[in-house]
């Protein structure tokens, strides 16, 4: 793979810079400007692609993907170090032939939901937002290379169903993986509980959240309908309620320990279904495993709407002696 800084563009014929959005022909491998490729409808050359057809630049056409040799030196091959695995690669590579890190500043990173057959996109303007093999604060020894498996699924699969994130959800994984260790610490599921299941598509441990959260605020349903004289509590005694809201303060810290502690181990054996689920029945591509995984933000809406309506309807259910009576004034001043 070129480096196609000052190759010519074969529909407008301008060279590359370096800050040109450039697209690549995914059947012989020529560049050009997305622009120019789109007005083409396609590949300049797409009546001569046939297997063995390559594009190749012109002699001198494409410096940054040539050296000079030494008179009378033996062919060789310009190499560079990178600088995730330290393996050596072609000087004009895009991505180490190793670990498949970017070779140089600026060039394109990995995109999971990329069309297989759309042209293969380069330059700072074509890079997506995050590459989830992109590491730099972490060590080469403890990155996750595209190709390499955890559980027997390969990392581009994992990356493509985790969609956001998918970086930090990799490292832990492979952890869990190594180490056999369920516990890790995740934040979002400690403070927002259920609604962290809804946004990652854990339909099963949200509702069971959802239903173990209702219990946990019972006692204080039960001092509201204490206060508002609701019939339904008449003779519940005091001791009674006093260690009703002690079992549901503890079980309301337990689950956030425990959905704190747990959420990813339980993500990645929900993940590792559903892809296994998805490959199994045929080759799956990136969009469809982002389809199938990902974060739903309709999910966590609807969750949230659910836990306002549930919650008020209850504080009505609770209080409505008090409700009733004070409509029946409002009434009366009618």
């Amino acid at each position: 793979m070129f480096d196609y800084q000052g190759c010519k563009c074969p529909v407008c014929q301008q060279p590359f810079a370096e800050s040109d959005d450039i697209v690549v022909c995914p059947d012989c491998g020529a560049p050009y400007h997305r622009s120019c490729y789109q007005k083409n409808a396609g590949c300049l050359f797409a009546d001569r692609h046939a297997p063995g057809f390559e594009w190749k630049p012109a002699p001198g056409e494409c410096p940054a993907a040539e050296a000079p040799q030494a008179p009378g030196a033996a062919p060789d091959t310009p190499e560079i170090a990178c600088a995730a695995c330290g393996a050596m690669n072609p000087v004009g590579g895009l991505f180490c032939e190793t670990c498949g890190a970017p070779l140089h500043k600026g060039a394109p990173r990995y995109d999971p939901t990329s069309a297989e057959r759309s042209p293969a996109a380069y330059g700072p303007a074509s890079a997506p937002p995050a590459d989830p093999f992109q590491m730099d604060a972490v060590p080469p020894e403890f990155r996750v290379r595209p190709d390499e498996e955890i559980d027997g699924i390969p990392a581009r699969d994992w990356a493509a169903y985790l969609g956001k994130n998918a970086a930090y959800y990799l490292l832990n994984f492979k952890r869990i993986s190594a180490t056999g260790r369920k516990m890790s610490l995740c934040f979002s599921a400690f403070l927002f509980g259920p609604l962290y299941f809804f946004y990652r598509k854990m339909w099963v441990p949200a509702l069971a959240y959802l239903a173990m959260d209702a219990v946990s605020y019972l006692p204080v349903f039960l001092n509201l309908m204490i206060y508002a004289g609701n019939p339904l509590v008449t003779g519940l005694s005091a001791q009674a309620i006093s260690a009703l809201s002690m079992a549901g303060s503890v079980l309301y810290w337990v689950l956030k320990f425990l959905s704190g502690s747990f959420a990813i181990w339980l993500y990645k054996n929900t993940a590792a279904k559903r892809i296994r689920a998805a490959l199994s029945a045929g080759p799956a591509s990136g969009p469809a495993l982002a389809k199938a995984g990902g974060t739903s933000t309709v999910a966590l809406v609807l969750g949230v709407v659910f836990e306002f309506v549930v919650m008020y309807a209850a504080i009505a259910f609770a209080v409505w002696p008090i409700l009733g009576t004070l409509m029946g004034q409002a009434g009366t001043l009618v």
